[in-house]
């Protein structure tokens, strides 16, 4: 079930400054802490992840994931952006979902193994309320298609890196700041590398957004949304394929 799980941790550095010229963060993690009532929506690992103490056997290979919320998102629109930082001008196309507004946590999924780690998912966490059913994000023009199958919809990635933000704050947001390697925002990252793996909620004018490292890399990566038994959208996940979890 665990896709190229070992190459996955191997890789995890690509389009990253190496261990030697980038100091690991001393920071105290803001570990999930919060369980949710149930885990009835598949596929669970979609939740499953982001609790500490999940772990998944894989042949000799023991995986741990632990969950940590790294800041608030503000969702002024309702609107949210997926993208590479560097691909937002072609994939920052806002799903067409409308997501509540305010101020909401983003959390990341850390798959452990041994000392190394990456992100297997990240997510915007709307409300504490059971997923009781996953579809694909979608943006205009595309068409809804089943969850699991061999089609998918998401976004390709060439800098090593994922974000989530409102629409008005990508609109708004100066790209420069995105495809410059010395960038002051890519510095602000470097303030919170783990073992390989590193992030930044991003604040400018009464903006922000969050950055984070896409899995092992470079690749094509899906977005889903959770909703709750009402109906309401309460998650927004971006899976970063470390996994072939399929629909069993």
């Amino acid at each position: 079930m665990l896709k190229y799980i070992v190459s996955a941790f191997t890789l995890a550095g690509c389009n990253m400054v190496t261990n030697e010229t980038r100091t690991i963060s001393t920071e105290v993690l803001d570990t999930i802490k919060t369980r949710p009532a149930k885990l009835d929506a598949k596929p669970l690992l979609f939740e499953a992840a982001f609790i500490k103490g999940t772990t998944h056997q894989v042949k000799d290979a023991r995986i741990n994931f632990y969950g940590v919320t790294i800041g608030q998102l503000k969702v002024s629109s309702g609107y949210i952006v997926a993208c590479d930082p560097a691909h937002i001008d072609e994939y920052g196309i806002p799903f067409t979902q409308v997501f509540p507004t305010g101020e909401f946590p983003v959390q990341l999924a850390i798959a452990k193994l041994g000392e190394q780690e990456t992100i297997a998912f990240a997510r915007i966490s709307f409300s504490n309320e059971p997923v009781v059913k996953w579809e694909f994000a979608l943006q205009e023009g595309q068409s809804p298609i089943p969850v699991g199958g061999k089609k998918k919809h998401g976004y390709s990635v060439d800098l090593g890196l994922g974000m989530f933000a409102d629409k008005d704050a990508a609109q708004a947001l100066d790209k420069t700041n995105l495809t410059e390697d010395d960038a002051p925002l890519y510095k602000e990252m470097d303030q919170h590398y783990h073992h390989n793996w590193r992030y930044t909620v991003h604040n400018f004018g009464r903006h922000n957004l969050a950055i984070f490292s896409s899995g092992y890399g470079d690749g094509f990566y899906a977005s889903y949304i959770g909703f709750d038994a009402g109906g309401k959208p309460c998650r927004l996940v971006t899976d970063f394929g470390l996994f072939d979890w399929g629909i069993q």
